[in-house]
């Protein structure tokens, strides 16, 4: 038989409710720390429907596919394929808001294109090592597929890109042993507590186990032979005692999201120069070991000038001041692939350049996350 070691579970249990409403849970421990938990936000306008796992990245705030495969959205302004809507998709509605994603969970065996697909999302702060957390998500299974067991959710490290369409192996640390069952009326709750063996920073949902073991039954109406369940309402929040924590030392540029900007405040540069002050290297180093935990983040490296000079001057010398921090890391052992850099000369001040304390600000670098 499968071994399924589960890592971090203080205690796991699946309870199936009918909807009453969202979580009314407030104060700090009940923080939730999934962003966009209802996919109801979108970095770009909602469109289309979805052949590839890039299409929903592109569209979801926060959210991606964690694979090839292409988990769906569901909303005003996405149009289900009428082949599609006479296979049953689309009926259901949100258990909140006005929008929910879809995933493929089971049906690898069974021949089914696309047979898992996995949602992954970037904490808005990493888990704390032995602190306690409450994690939920609520499910419901296309009124004509398979209804099967298994659904749940996997924290990492790192973040997932699986060059598969087909099941990701993995140890999640909250899963449904029983089979989620339901019509296209019922939502039911998916939910445990776990104490964190880690600073885990990614939330990833899905099913995470083969078919062969896999439970699966017949839906109500002309089944399909695959299981897809629409997913809505994450949570992830601490539940006390809240450890008090030593402060990570990341946490003022956290939540990590692209295309924030995060100014490096301590690499600072003398007029004319684009050498770094030797009290520059602690942000620099810091920036080095985030891009080390973060092994798929990209980003771009800003220079900036004061107003002494003319500007295509400073164009170019904060153009070598941007490219010095990359010199730096590259030689730190990062992939130049990962780093670009811009000067934007005297085009952004960010303090007066009336006083050399202002102008001191202004010769800065910041970096924008171009991808997380």
């Amino acid at each position: 038989m499968f071994f399924k070691p589960i890592l971090l579970v203080f205690s796991v249990f699946i309870s199936f409710l009918f909807v009453f409403g969202q979580n009314e849970n407030e104060g700090e421990e009940n923080k939730n720390l999934v962003p966009n938990p209802g996919f109801e936000v979108f970095s770009i306008m909602p469109h289309g429907w979805f052949y590839r796992g890039a299409d929903f990245t592109s569209l979801v705030k926060d959210w991606s596919s964690a694979s090839e495969a292409s988990p769906d959205v569901y909303g005003p302004n996405i149009t289900v394929p009428d082949t599609w809507q006479e296979k049953g998709f689309g009926r259901k509605k949100p258990r909140s808001g006005s929008y929910m994603a879809g995933i493929t969970a089971f049906g690898c065996n069974q021949g089914k294109p696309h047979c898992r697909e996995y949602i992954q999302v970037n904490l808005t702060e990493p888990l704390v090592p032995g602190q306690a957390y409450h994690v939920e998500f609520w499910a419901s299974p296309l009124h004509t597929g398979i209804h099967s067991n298994n659904l749940g959710i996997l924290f990492s490290m790192q973040k997932l890109q699986e060059k598969t369409d087909r099941v990701v192996i993995k140890n999640p640390q909250i899963y449904s042993e029983k089979i989620v069952p339901g019509n296209e009326y019922i939502w039911h709750k998916i939910q445990g507590d776990i104490t964190a063996d880690k600073a885990y920073k990614f939330l990833i949902l899905g099913n995470f186990f083969p078919d062969e073991e896999t439970l699966s039954s017949e839906g109500s109406e002309n089944s399909h032979n695959f299981a897809y369940y629409y997913i809505d309402d994450v949570m992830v929040y601490k539940r006390p005692p809240i450890i008090d924590e030593t402060k990570d030392e990341f946490a003022d540029w956290y939540p990590l999201e692209e295309d924030k900007i995060i100014p490096l405040d301590n690499i600072l540069f003398d007029t004319d120069k684009a050498i770094i002050r030797t009290k520059g290297k602690s942000d620099l180093d810091r920036l080095y070991k985030i891009l080390v935990e973060y092994p798929t983040m990209e980003i771009e490296v800003g220079g900036h000038t004061d107003n002494q000079g003319g500007f295509d001057y400073n164009m170019k010398l904060s153009n070598r001041r941007a490219k010095a921090v990359v010199s730096y890391l590259i030689n730190k052992g990062i992939d130049e692939q990962r780093l670009s850099y811009i000067g934007y000369g005297t085009t952004r001040h960010i303090a007066t350049n009336d006083t050399e304390e202002g102008r001191q600000q202004n010769r800065r670098v910041e970096f924008r996350i171009r991808t997380i």
